[in-house]
């Protein structure tokens, strides 16, 4: 009786009472989720390395050389030659935490993309057959969201024409399904622990019960403009759960725990998510008014929403950070290097690089010679076989500005020749630059050092450009340069959402590298620390008056090595520092964790779009060539602009010709993630004790 009589109230008043219930067991799901990352295991320094100098354990007692218990590893002679000659040196911890080597993910691509292939094609073949029970689950889901009242549905997928939004939720199963075969929840060895194959099958699932209570709320409306909405929320439920699964049998290292040393910074978070909704609102804005243009060729419209919206978004909220960035340089001036000018240290981490290694000094060297204060060139020799060594030193002994060393330490990755030549540095300031780069002699280094006498900047990366010009890869990467340093990375430092600091030419105060125990041993040692650096509540700054030249693989086999490298990087940076998303100060690198996330949602979008596009062509036949056509060549226009202002700027005008190709830097790049992908397996776990 009691019962009714709410039912007959609740139903008087029009309130859902299941969507009521369903959104408080959905912001309760939320916060759990949060909870349970904000109390996961971690620890401080997680997987840092620091080498230390120590006495020569022959001539003092083992007090002397700290004792074994707080610190086991072996203590290593390392010989340390100078312009005086050489001498030994005992390095506690040098070559005790080699970088392991990379293998090949062959099997893991191939199973990949046999698997999203075949699931996908049985998907649209059977599309009627599979989905209608599929619209039966969504008048359920509707009959409970809505009850005491009833579902007002108006149409179901399997009742309107096969569009866009109809393929966007098997695509995405598809791909997640495929992920989890090639993941190893099926084939792969070592298998997956059962919590995880559990983990990967629940989010799927839950996957699937999202989508069911989405359509049965936005069947409710009719009309093409709910559909578009629609486009979008599929979009963002499906990129959110596909990458959910990628992170779930995935095998990243301890989270580390960073304590702020800097007072809270809430106007970075005002700035952050002001300019993202004002980003999302003014490209949904411009998107609407190209779809009006279009007039007829509404097909479009679906696509420009998956490619155009997250690409002109982020174009808008760069443009919109891009002059807070160098406001914030104006408001915080900074002295002439000739006023500050504190010693500095450059550490060369060298191995197997005879070709370069001489002339990369003789410019350090020369920089040096422009730069006021006192410098020391530091070779970090990580065990080379070839004539590195021998050649270090001939450079050091030719200096003229500089004072230099070279340390002969056993091989263990770049790390270890990096925590090796930090062990012996003295300066003030730290500058890591990579043996196969060269300083600029009309650059130098010296605009970089002005910035640290603002106590609140940690780490400030230099200009870099690509040494070599002929060759694609060499083109791709000035291409990437240009959108990726030049245009977004000042907006993205100053939004307080960047995490990397291009490591072959970047700087630091030498106390917090000491005090944060230097650079882990494992891919991406660069994105990680300066992640760390930023969890302490620094700024990080990119300055365009200090520049390098880098060396760029000159074929697609070592551009592959080094992208795979770079990708397990970002992905084992942001795997150890994700608690600074759900800290207490997120805005101390959790936001350069969240744009992370979201462009990593995006390039999974990316990708299916193009089988979007596919599904187009064979849908609609070769009427669709003119329209998809269009719709690229609108993408590559939105990006050439900035594309080309930039590689002016870099005085690089020769590149515009290679313009329409850059599309191409971005396939690679996501296919060299995929592979990422397939060597984080459970068989990672002993690159992390």
């Amino acid at each position: 009786m009691l019962l009714g009589a709410f039912q007959d109230l609740l139903r008087s008043l029009g309130i859902p009472l299941g969507g009521i219930l369903f959104g408080l067991a959905l912001g309760g799901g939320l916060f759990a989720a949060a909870e349970w990352l904000r109390r996961r295991p971690a620890r401080p320094n997680a997987g840092t390395v620091r080498i230390r100098v120590v006495p020569d354990p022959a001539t003092v007692g083992p007090a002397d050389t700290g004792p074994p218990a707080a610190d086991p590893r072996p203590i290593a002679p390392v010989t340390v030659t100078d312009a005086e000659g050489s001498r030994t040196v005992y390095l506690r911890g040098a070559g005790a935490s080699p970088n392991a080597p990379l293998p090949r993910a062959r099997r893991f691509m191939a199973v990949l993309a046999v698997s999203f292939v075949a699931l996908s094609t049985i998907q649209l073949a059977f599309f009627s057959r599979l989905f209608l029970p599929y619209d039966h689950l969504v008048a359920a889901a509707g009959g409970a969201l809505f009850w005491p009242n009833p579902w007002p549905g108006v149409y179901a997928v399997t009742s309107a024409s096969q569009l866009v939004p109809d393929y966007i939720f098997p695509m995405y199963l598809a791909a997640m399904a495929a992920f989890a075969i090639a993941g190893g929840l099926v084939y792969r060895r070592p298998a997956l622990p059962a919590y995880r194959r559990a983990g990967a099958l629940g989010l799927i699932l839950l996957y699937v019960g999202v989508e069911v209570v989405v359509d049965a709320v936005f069947f409710t409306v009719p009309g093409q403009s709910i559909r578009n909405l629609a486009i979008v929320v599929r979009t963002l439920t499906g990129g959110i759960f596909l990458s959910g699964l990628v992170f779930t049998t995935l095998f990243l290292p301890t989270a580390q725990l960073v304590k702020p040393r800097f007072r809270r910074d809430t106007g970075a978070l005002v700035q952050f998510f002001g300019t993202g909704v004002l980003a999302i609102a003014l490209a949904t804005l411009a998107l609407l008014l190209i779809d009006r243009s279009l007039g007829d060729r509404s097909i479009l419209l679906p696509f420009t929403l998956l490619l155009l919206l997250p690409l002109v978004t982020l174009e808008t909220f760069v443009a919109l950070n891009r002059p807070l960035y160098f406001r914030q340089l104006r408001r915080r001036p900074l002295p002439p290097v000739a006023k500050y000018h504190p010693p500095v240290s450059i550490l060369m981490p060298a191995y197997n690089e005879e070709e370069w290694i001489a002339e990369a000094i003789r410019l350090a060297d020369f920089a040096a010679g422009k730069y006021p204060g006192p410098v020391e060139i530091i070779v970090g020799n990580d065990g080379s076989t070839d004539r590195t060594s021998e050649l270090a030193r001939e450079a050091i002994g030719r200096l003229e500005h500089a004072k230099g060393l070279v340390v002969d330490l056993p091989h263990a990755g770049k790390s270890n020749g990096l925590n090796g030549a930090l062990a012996l540095a003295t300066g003030e300031i730290v500058i890591r630059l990579d043996a196969d780069t060269f300083v600029s002699e009309r650059y130098g280094f010296a605009a970089i050092i002005p910035h640290f006498a603002d106590p609140q900047i940690g780490g400030v990366q230099g200009s870099i450009h690509p040494r070599q010009r002929k060759g694609w890869t060499r083109k791709l990467r000035a291409l990437e340069i240009a959108w990726g340093h030049y245009f977004q990375r000042p907006a993205i430092m100053g939004a307080r959402s960047g995490e990397v600091i291009d490591g072959l030419f970047s700087a630091f105060r030498r106390k917090d590298l000491v005090a944060l125990g230097g650079w882990v041993p494992w891919n991406g040692e660069d994105t990680e620390l300066s992640m760390r650096i930023q969890r302490l509540g620094y700024r990080v700054r990119l300055e365009f008056g200090a520049r390098a030249y880098e060396d760029v693989p000159e074929n697609y086999q070592q551009l592959r090595r080094q992208r795979v490298r770079w990708a397990r990087g970002m992905l084992m940076a942001n795997g150890q520092h994700y608690p600074s998303l759900v800290s207490k100060t997120p805005e101390f690198a959790g936001l350069g964790v969240l744009l992370w996330l979201l462009t990593f949602a995006r390039s999974g979008v990316r990708s299916l779009v193009y089988v979007f596009l596919f599904l187009l062509f064979l849908v609609l036949g070769v009427h669709a060539i003119v329209d998809v056509a269009y719709l690229l060549l609108l993408a590559l226009g939105i990006r050439a602009v900035p594309l080309a202002y930039f590689l002016g700027k870099m005085g690089r005008w020769d590149m515009l010709v290679w313009i329409p190709f850059f599309p191409v830097a971005s396939v690679l790049k996501q296919s060299f993630r995929f592979e990422a992908f397939g060597l984080m397996g459970p068989e990672a776990n002993h690159e992390y004790a």
